[in-house]
């Protein structure tokens, strides 16, 4: 399974570097989390200055749903235009909707704060834009805990 993250990561990076691609400002779409468990869901990321970004995503997974906002500060990537990196933070709300994969009952409420980095590439001949990023999750509340996951974006560019 790893060697398919490498290989998706070095395939996005190197198609980035390759082509010539412009900014955008707002984007919807779908990120998928991968790591301890499948998440995934509808995801809006919206450029508010050309250092700042907001990113929302609502998302689903085994026994809930969860509501996630990220603040980002982005810059390009010299050399390579439309691809930016990406760092930042915000939190996860998660609402226990039903049994867990480990057969218990998950109806409880979970908060998260979380923290991101990676890269964001709009491509130039088509209104798309993909993201790869480190997204470590910090549990503090039913529980304590954290898992380190991999961010996958895909979006269609608004304007």
């Amino acid at each position: 399974m790893k060697k398919v993250f490498v290989f998706l990561f070095a395939f996005i990076f190197s198609a980035a570097l390759a082509a010539n691609a412009q900014t955008y400002q707002t984007a919807l779409g779908a990120k998928f989390y991968t790591g301890d468990g499948s998440i995934g869901g509808v995801n809006v990321r919206h450029s508010t200055s050309a250092n700042t970004a907001l990113e929302g995503s609502l998302l689903f997974f085994n026994g809930g749903i969860g509501i996630e906002g990220l603040y980002q500060y982005q810059g390009p990537i010299s050399g390579a235009e439309g691809l930016q990196y990406f760092v930042g933070g915000g939190a996860m709300l998660g609402f226990g909707t039903g049994p867990r994969v480990d057969g218990n009952r998950n109806n409880s409420t979970t908060f998260a704060l979380r923290l991101t980095g990676g890269v964001d590439y709009k491509f130039a001949d088509a209104p798309i834009d993909v993201s790869l990023g480190l997204d470590p999750f910090f549990y503090l509340a039913p529980y304590t805990g954290s898992n380190l996951s991999l961010g996958i974006g895909l979006r269609y560019v608004i304007k």
